[in-house]
């Protein structure tokens, strides 16, 4: 059995919690493989629905939370990645290393790609030539 390293992304406006949960309650189904699934470690909107759902239905789930932010349990980075001061490179910072670390990307976008976040998510996921599905409300 081998690893699938998923990202799961989103909009801070996302709101539909079934389709989040929908879509990771079928996932398991897909594939015999162990899935983890990384999300990005933002508090509100598709983040922290991905989080609460990876959670409960019991898959392994790590974060890409940004450096100016403390590590947490989830955090994939070590101690040194966190805490530094805000700049707005630090997005773009944690982009880039998550595009590097998963396999495929799943992006819950109610925003028509008008979020920043998620417009650098996709150039990272390109120039990495990783395969991306977004999914809209």
């Amino acid at each position: 059995m081998s690893r699938i390293i998923i990202g799961v992304a989103g909009s801070k406006t996302w709101e539909n919690k079934a389709k989040i949960k929908t879509f990771l309650f079928k996932l398991r189904d897909k594939t015999t493989d162990e899935i983890v699934i990384v999300g990005m470690g933002d508090k509100q909107g598709a983040d922290s629905y991905v989080k609460k759902y990876a959670l409960e239905l019991g898959y392994v789930y790590q974060e890409m939370n940004p450096p100016h932010t403390p590590k947490n349990l989830y955090s994939m980075m070590s101690e040194a990645y966190h805490n530094r001061p805000y700049q707005d490179k630090n997005f773009f910072q944690r982009n880039l290393i998550y595009c590097q670390y998963i396999h495929k990307c799943v992006i819950f976008d109610d925003t028509n790609l008008q979020d920043k976040k998620l417009i650098n998510l996709v150039k990272q996921l390109t120039k990495a030539k990783k395969i991306a599905v977004i999914i809209t409300t």
